[in-house]
């Protein structure tokens, strides 16, 4: 087919079948339309900090719960700053932009957010936040297969 090395037209092509493939139901959906993942939990024996509903939470401050499907194996907390680590079902952009919902769910805006990556195993999104004056440094981290959550002062 004629314009398939094109890749402006091969963008547009994969894009559409993304976009279908969600449209259908294929893909988890986030905030509000997760697609049959179970809730977040602890793994057996670690002890986690979790909000009234018993979902854990990757800062018990912000508060910022775990995402739907993924299971928490380590929690640290000093005052207000912590660390997560968790697996999770979805990928990188997903859990990314759950994190960022989830942020502005909780009142925090926004200051600044960057990501960079190193396919296939390492990605990185480091985003500031503010609420009430007061900035954190949120820094969610994939790496070889487990992800990150660090919370340090802004």
């Amino acid at each position: 087919m004629r314009g398939w090395g094109n890749v402006s037209v091969m963008r547009r092509f994969v894009l559409g079948l993304t976009l279908l493939a969600l449209a259908a139901g294929c893909a988890p959906v986030l905030q509000g339309g997760e697609r049959s993942l179970p809730p977040a939990e602890a793994a057996p024996g670690v002890l986690v900090i979790s909000d009234a509903a018993g979902v854990p939470l990757l800062s018990a401050y912000l508060p910022l719960a775990a995402p739907p499907g993924s299971v928490v194996y380590e929690q640290s907390y000093t005052g207000k700053l912590s660390f997560s680590r968790f697996t999770s079902p979805q990928d990188f952009d997903a859990v990314r932009r759950y994190l960022l919902a989830a942020l502005e769910d909780a009142g925090w805006r926004v200051l600044e957010s960057a990501t960079w990556e190193k396919p296939p195993s390492l990605f990185q999104t480091t985003v500031r936040v503010e609420k009430d004056g007061e900035q954190k440094v949120v820094v969610l981290r994939f790496e070889n297969g487990q992800y990150s959550v660090e919370v340090r002062e802004g």
